[in-house]
């Protein structure tokens, strides 16, 4: 298991921009079909921070991450945010931590400082810093950014939105973290895989990953010799990895999101991808290796 921070080639870097460095979850929070058999085959390479045999809870983390390239700063996903209203959701109800701000000031950025913020999705645990509450309103916290968001996801649920009860789409998060970016004319909608930026040696680009939501999008960046993915919500868990075709509770289209899923997971292994997973704690960059007819992250052994 590495203990690797940051990534640095060349004019590319990225990092980690953590809110909840770690926090075991009931496993239905995740993995309801989650067995005690599937567990234990995992807990060679899985240690008790990523699951518990007993009660099978499951290690998540909360994370961003800072991609910069040539001048530019893109903070990929933004977290579950302060005094955000989650009624039903503990976790993530009514925050009031400091930390992924303060991380961002520790990488160096204010944030103003940010040019571009791109959604892998929607749902709240990845916009929530979108915005900030300022003298009772919901203002969007990265005001110099362009927040890039999947067209067919936002006009979904947009249909979906009702102003007379606001909390009812995505626990709220629609109305507080994403329409404000809109009303503030700071989103751009995309449609499938788009260039952020192509230079001559490092490319951002999306990858379409549709399941999880309708939208899902994963986030590319490249050099001339490396090649990294942020995931999103294509992967929840590393024991996904073991067991890719393990539904995730949320996932809005099941059979889509196993399919993005172990595309994924191949492209990070034809490619030796760093693959940063958003939730995955204890290690933001990892490698995907092939094991027998699954998958594994190198280096992984139980402690």
């Amino acid at each position: 298991m590495n203990n690797l921070q940051k990534l640095h080639f060349g004019s590319l870097s990225v990092e980690p921009i953590v809110e909840i460095a770690h926090k075991m979850m009931p496993k239905t929070f995740l993995f309801e079909t989650l067995t005690k058999d599937e567990a234990s085959a995992n807990a060679n390479w899985l240690s008790s921070e990523h699951i518990c045999q007993n009660s099978l809870n499951l290690g998540l983390a909360f994370r961003s991450y800072l991609i910069r390239v040539h001048g530019l700063n893109i903070l990929v996903d933004t977290c579950n945010g302060n005094h955000k209203q989650r009624i039903g959701a503990d976790w993530q109800h009514d925050l009031r931590s400091q930390a992924f701000l303060q991380n961002l000031h520790l990488a160096g950025l204010q944030p103003s400082d940010i040019h571009i913020v791109i959604c892998t999705h929607l749902h709240g645990d990845h916009v929530g810093w979108n915005t900030r509450l300022e003298n009772g309103k919901w203002v969007p916290t990265f005001p110099n950014a362009r927040y890039i968001m999947s067209k067919i996801e936002y006009e979904m649920l947009l249909g979906l939105f009702s102003p007379d009860d606001p909390t009812a789409l995505n626990r709220g998060a629609f109305a507080d973290s994403v329409l404000p970016v809109v009303e503030a004319d700071l989103a751009e909608f995309v449609s499938g895989d788009m260039s952020i930026v192509r230079e001559l040696e490092e490319h951002v680009t999306l990858m379409p990953t549709p399941g999880h939501t309708i939208g899902h999008m994963c986030v590319r960046a490249t050099t001339n010799r490396e090649d990294i993915v942020v995931a999103g919500d294509a992967l929840h868990h590393a024991i996904q990895l073991d067991l890719p075709q393990m539904v995730m509770r949320a996932d809005a289209d099941p059979d889509k999101a196993k399919k993005s899923r172990l595309q994924l997971l191949e492209h990070c292994v034809a490619e030796n991808s760093w693959l940063c997973a958003n939730h995955i704690p204890l290690n933001p960059f990892n490698k995907v290796v092939a094991h027998k007819d699954v998958f594994r992250f190198q280096g992984w052994l139980a402690s």
